[in-house]
């Protein structure tokens, strides 16, 4: 996702990898492999190296392009409300490991960000996971809530 961007910002402003890595300090190598998508979770730091060398905000590298965009509407469109999800029991937390995995999934930010297998996960850390995802969700929630 991020590989893409980057590599149309480069090739926009008509810059090779060698001269992005020169300008950002990011070896060449790691920049070609975020390119291939190989690299999938630059850090933040490296991002922000990206970026400046290239002139754009993070936002811009993270951008979404139309079809990226349109797959999470149509991904959004079929999921309800989590507060009206089944997969929920009276608590409010995730009953299976495969309710708790759907939830995961649908979180693009964690799983772009989150630097972890979730195929390592046994099916309670799983749950776990998705229920504490959830809890931080709330609490941002009513954080931000105006």
């Amino acid at each position: 996702m991020f590989g893409k961007n980057i590599k149309a910002i480069r090739e926009a402003k008509k810059i090779g990898v060698n001269e992005l890595s020169r300008l950002s300090g990011v070896n060449a190598s790691y920049i070609s492999a975020l390119e291939r998508d190989e690299k999938k979770n630059p850090s933040v730091n490296t991002l922000e190296k990206l970026a400046a060398a290239l002139e754009v905000s993070i936002d811009e590298i993270m951008k979404l392009n139309s079809t990226q965009s349109a797959e999470l509407s149509d991904s959004e469109d079929r999921n309800l409300n989590v507060k009206d999800d089944s997969s929920l029991n009276d608590t409010g937390e995730f009953k299976t490991a495969e309710e708790a995995m759907k939830f995961i999934l649908k979180q693009p930010a964690i799983m772009g960000y989150g630097g972890f297998d979730i195929k390592k996960l046994s099916d309670d850390e799983m749950v776990q996971f998705a229920n504490e995802l959830l809890n931080q969700l709330q609490l941002l929630g009513l954080k931000y809530k105006k």
